[in-house]
């Protein structure tokens, strides 16, 4: 076995959570014995300070993590019959939460050769019976992002009905310019639902904390599916906590992309193909079936995400971790390639 284990597979941050947040968490210990308030007021509020732009409590839901959130938009959304497009390859659990509500699911693959969207596969994709677009940005695998002027193409001409789910979750290590302001598309009153979570760039991914940010209609709908007790006071705290804590969030960013930039040189070096990401990960192909690299690197001591679990079994999802983790995978790699 080896000494270590490197978790490149979940896409974590390798800095874990705030110390902010560990002080919260250490100083409500005490109070674990009693149950949590029966909503979320306290951190919805604290949410529409900081992320402003005219945005109200009344715009922002917590779920117990961003797949929660996933599951309750298909409960609002979706009945037997409806529709759902995806764009493969994608984070799974669109498809799951969608069919749950025996819902159909319609795949328009991301263009092969960029992982870029195709709008007009989309739009030619719509009917009567679709409800809602899933959309990640950036995009779980690949890291792409789709721009400003495609989200508005599909806003200016998306039948009424049609909700569009834009996942968000690694927005916070967004660079491009091009990348769209979903907010400022909510309080424009836009078919938008926005994701954003606590597990990724906040590091609080043992703690399982989503936010759901939409039109206050929408919000109130989620909130009828609310269970009897909503956040647990630790996931609550925490979350606040790390939202008073942006210096480690610009210090996590900024360690995933000097990460990057160092794992894209190696990439280069070693002649493996890669596509620009604005997350914290890194998709590259591989000759060999990417199962096989996996289990390879993880007789190394390296845990990666192989392609098959997106469809894309030539490629391979790697996280960005400390410099001592990435100069561990790039030398493991060297040995299985």
């Amino acid at each position: 076995m080896p000494n270590n284990i490197y978790r490149l597979h979940f896409n974590e941050n390798p800095l874990g959570p705030s110390p902010k947040v560990i002080e919260a968490i250490n100083g409500h210990a005490p109070n674990l014995g009693a149950y949590p308030t029966r909503d979320d007021e306290k951190l919805r509020h604290v949410l529409a300070e900081f992320y402003g732009n005219g945005l109200t409590p009344n715009h922002f839901y917590s779920t117990y993590s961003g797949s929660e959130g996933l599951d309750l938009i298909a409960r609002i959304y979706l009945s037997p019959g409806d529709e759902g497009i995806i764009c493969k390859p994608t984070f799974g659990v669109y498809q799951v939460t969608a069919g749950w509500q025996n819902a159909k699911i319609v795949d328009v693959p991301l263009d092969p050769d960029h992982f870029t969207l195709r709008v007009d596969d989309i739009l030619a994709a719509v009917n009567d019976r679709t409800r809602l677009i899933y959309l990640g940005n950036p995009n779980n695998p690949t890291g792409t992002i789709i721009t400003h002027d495609e989200m508005e193409r599909l806003y200016s001409t998306l039948p009424e009905e049609v909700m569009i789910v834009s996942d968000e979750v690694y927005y916070q290590f967004v660079r491009n310019p091009a990348y769209p302001d979903s907010l400022a598309a909510v309080m424009a009153d836009r078919k938008v639902l926005v994701l954003h979570s606590f597990s990724k760039a906040y590091g609080l991914a043992g703690l399982r904390v989503g936010i759901v940010i939409a039109q206050p209609d929408i919000i109130s709908r989620l909130v009828h599916l609310r269970r009897t007790f909503h956040l647990g006071t630790v996931e609550m705290e925490a979350a606040i906590a790390a939202i008073g804590d942006q210096d480690h969030i610009k210090n996590s960013v900024d360690l995933a992309w000097s990460g990057k930039q160092w794992l894209y040189d190696q990439f280069d070096r070693l002649g493996l193909k890669t596509w620009p990401s604005e997350a914290n990960f890194i998709l590259f192909r591989t000759a060999i079936p990417s199962d096989e690299v996996a289990d390879r690197l993880s007789q190394e001591g390296i845990l990666v995400g192989p392609g098959t679990r997106f469809g894309i079994p030539d490629c391979i999802r790697v996280s960005v971790g400390l410099p001592e983790a990435n100069e561990a995978f790039i030398k493991a790699l060297e040995k299985v390639i």
